[in-house]
């Protein structure tokens, strides 16, 4: 079914072992399978820790938690400068000097990350009134100066779409830092069973990369021409990235702010519900579809427009499924899997799930203006996003408290479509005959679930 979804083969990169060359759909296909099976079981495991800590820790002990997570998401991100993108995206994505000057690059970038991390540290404890930050993100700090020495061998593996050896990394990887973390909580009950954790699977992915994967083994160099290359491409990706992650992630900094860190603990549980499906979808497009839009756009850019077309209904037709699900069902869902504490996550998540309906609609776009090396229109969307979500979480908590909180947040995605639409009519991407019946129901849905 997904195989027949696709295109048709294209000039391959890679080879079996007789030598026959393997079409794009076929490689489509199997990432395809890799990709979904390794995230849901990588879903599968996220989830049952989360009931784990759930019950070992209290709510103001699990938001902390939540909070030291978004700082570790946010360095990780800002240590993309986009070299990997790059990598996939540009006709030099095999060459070893292009490889080694971009993972240079990438070293030296996480360097500077530890260090903007100590500089942090007091400043966010003092804003937060939580003074274990100060000990807590120097330590946490050290993930994306680990990160910065990942072999490229990973990339190359990805622009290729051989996906296997990744999947299998990342499960790995996880299944070691959550066996970490679980064992730290159970006898300390304490938050450095985190950011230990974490510390544990970075190690590990970083040894492997090294190890599991053929190809170039990295060395430091500093190619001119590369170089400019990479800034060229990444100068764009790399303030795209920063607003990314405020874009996912502002809220459950805003949140503790406006109400408390206890009450971004339950918002994290159905924040987590709220984004399963996205975030495998997510996985789906930055290992899959962004190297298979690459590739057309370098060599067969006249069949982009159906390509996208076809994916995009494959992942609305899975997200909107999930979306339906919360909506249905978010508060006996909360009120089965966990104790009273965390019961306001199902109103919660039922919210989040009515922003999600419009917000998959655009971001199922999302990876195409990257292959397509738009990086500046991608950021100027991010931005919105950004601001759309800030002032939405500000006007809502003003108006209307916690629920009005929540509210902004869901109704910001609303509110950003507009823009994305005209920015890609602008590019010739617009699909109104996908977006506008699912816009339309979007609506319906919307107004019965407010109504009754």
């Amino acid at each position: 079914m997904i195989e027949e979804q696709f295109i048709e083969p294209s000039q391959p990169l890679e080879k079996t072992e007789s030598q026959q060359p393997v079409s794009l759909k076929k490689r489509i296909f199997r990432g395809t399978l890799w990709t979904l099976s390794g995230h849901i079981l990588s879903q599968g495991l996220r989830f049952g820790s989360n009931l784990i800590l759930t019950r070992l820790l209290y709510p103001e002990a699990f938001g902390l938690m939540a909070l030291v997570y978004t700082f570790i998401s946010g360095l990780e991100m800002f240590s993309d400068t986009g070299v990997n993108a790059s990598i996939v995206q540009n006709r030099r994505g095999d060459d070893p000097t292009f490889l080694n000057t971009g993972w240079t690059v990438q070293v030296i970038r996480g360097t500077f990350l530890w260090i903007f991390a100590c500089v942090l540290a007091q400043p966010a404890a003092v804003f937060y009134q939580e003074p274990m930050l100060a000990q807590l993100l120097p330590i946490v700090g050290l993930q994306p100066f680990i990160a910065g020495f990942y072999s490229t061998k990973m990339t190359v593996a990805s622009r290729q779409l051989a996906l296997g050896r990744l999947t299998l990394l990342d499960l790995s990887t996880q299944i070691v830092g959550l066996i970490t973390i679980t064992i730290g909580a159970w006898i300390y009950q304490s938050v450095w069973a985190l950011v230990v954790g974490a510390l544990v699977a970075a190690v590990l992915e970083l040894t492997l990369s090294h190890t599991l994967f053929e190809g170039t083994n990295n060395r430091f160099k500093w190619d001119k021409t590369a170089l400019k290359e990479l800034q060229r491409f990444g100068r764009w990706v790399f303030v795209s990235t920063i607003l990314t992650f405020l874009a996912f992630q502002s809220d459950r900094l805003v949140v503790p702010r406006l109400a408390g860190v206890s009450f971004l603990g339950i918002y994290a549980v159905a924040l987590t519900f709220s984004r399963v499906m996205s975030d495998v979808l997510n996985m789906l497009g930055s290992r899959v579809l962004f190297p298979s839009y690459a590739e057309l756009v370098r060599e067969r850019p006249e069949r982009l427009y159906p390509v996208l077309r076809k994916a995009r209904l494959f992942m609305l037709m899975i997200n909107w499924a999930a979306a339906f699900f919360f909506i249905l069902f978010g508060q006996q869902l909360i009120g089965l899997l966990y104790d009273n504490r965390y019961l306001d996550a199902g109103w919660m998540l039922q919210l989040l799930a009515i922003g999600l309906l419009v917000e998959s609609i655009g971001n199922s776009y999302g990876n195409v203006l990257l292959a397509r090396g738009n990086t500046f229109e991608m950021t100027v969307l991010q931005g919105l996003q950004v601001g759309l979500k800030l002032g939405g979480m500000g006007i809502g908590y003003a108006m209307g408290g916690e629920y009005g909180l929540i509210f902004g947040i869901a109704m910001s995605n609303w509110l950003l479509y507009p823009a994305q639409a005209i920015c890609y009519q602008r590019l010739s991407l617009w699909q109104p005959e996908v977006d506008f019946p699912f816009l339309t129901v979007a609506l319906g849905v919307m107004v019965l679930f407010f109504v009754f």
